[in-house]
């Protein structure tokens, strides 16, 4: 496909986000069920190509094109710079990826480097680039959910019944002051919770949500953090964050938001041993909260085991 400036290829890029919102790509299918028409992989054997591919589309959105959104979202770096640091990162990622897995993502992202050289509006770029970020985000969505992570349980620690010694500190718990109230719905469960936000804690953040809402997002299980619940959503925020919270010291019902890690939407149901600090978003109220393991343990299912696809719908109420 030709496209005849970079708002062209940006506007191809929402409407290919928006057709994958609640179907799972062509693209995700083949190199899961070992239909690629390359046969990308050593041997006759496709586990190696989706194991790398599932790890890298994580990685290329997360930790390339978010921190590339931030850095031409800076006006102190000019277009030049960016160009030369995005042409210098995005290529070992797009073309490996193009190759195992990823065709159509990998023209766009081939169509974006060519693009980037001749557009002259910082606007465009951050368009641009922020559309990619999306797009690339649910493509990781649809990979993580489908990636056979049943596996880890042929890796399991000796004792596993034995907790990890705890290292949570109440004294650095965020108490969240009232703010406006949302809904989580899950659904085939029909099982629905109320929240109150952190507007007073991390206004932006909150905002760039509410702005967003309603939307309905596939609901996944944490595989490193403990009981914790996440979702990649349709935003893109940059938005500045004032409050976070160790996740090992955070309440049953927290709402956390990653925007480094693929815009997730985080719930946590029980305890958790990941000593990192993520941006507050709000809790779970009261009585609701103990809703929540059950919904962890089939949520859990859903990625571990059956496949089922959770939908999570946050709406304001």
């Amino acid at each position: 496909m030709s496209y005849g400036s970079i708002r062209d290829l940006t506007q191809e890029i929402i409407e290919a986000t928006n057709a994958i919102m609640t179907t799972e790509p062509e693209e995700i299918r083949a190199f899961r069920t070992g239909t690629l028409d390359n046969k990308a992989g050593s041997y006759g054997q496709y586990f190696g190509t989706w194991d790398i591919a599932a790890g890298m589309i994580r990685d290329y959105s997360m930790y390339t094109l978010y921190p590339l959104l931030n850095v031409v979202q800076n006006e102190k770096i000019g277009l030049e710079q960016f160009r030369a640091v995005f042409q210098a990162f995005d290529p070992a990622y797009s073309n490996y990826l193009r190759y195992s897995g990823f065709p159509e993502m990998g023209r766009r992202a081939a169509d974006m480097r060519r693009l980037l050289e001749t557009t002259k509006s910082r606007e465009d770029v951050v368009a641009a680039i922020k559309a990619f970020t999306a797009y690339t985000n649910r493509l990781a969505a649809w990979s993580f959910h489908y990636f056979p992570w049943g596996l880890g349980t042929q890796f399991q620690y000796k004792d596993p019944e034995v907790p990890a010694p705890s290292i949570t500190d109440l004294n650095r718990r965020v108490h969240i002051k009232d703010g406006q109230r949302i809904r989580l719905t899950w659904q085939p469960l029909g099982i629905s919770v109320e929240a109150v936000l952190a507007t007073q804690e991390n206004p932006e953040l909150c905002r760039d949500l509410l702005e967003a809402l309603p939307f309905s997002i596939i609901q996944d299980h944490a595989v490193v953090t403990g009981e914790s619940m996440y979702a990649w959503t349709p935003i893109v925020s940059t938005a500045p964050i004032h409050v976070r919270e160790r996740i090992c010291d955070a309440p049953q019902g927290r709402l956390r938001f990653s925007q480094s890690t693929g815009q997730k939407f985080i719930v946590q149901y029980g305890p958790t041993t990941e000593d990192l600090a993520q941006p507050v978003l709000g809790e779970i109220l009261g009585e609701d909260a103990k809703k929540l393991p059950e919904v962890g343990k089939a949520v859990w299912r859903s990625t571990f085991e059956t496949k089922e696809l959770i939908w999570l719908t946050v709406e304001k109420v």
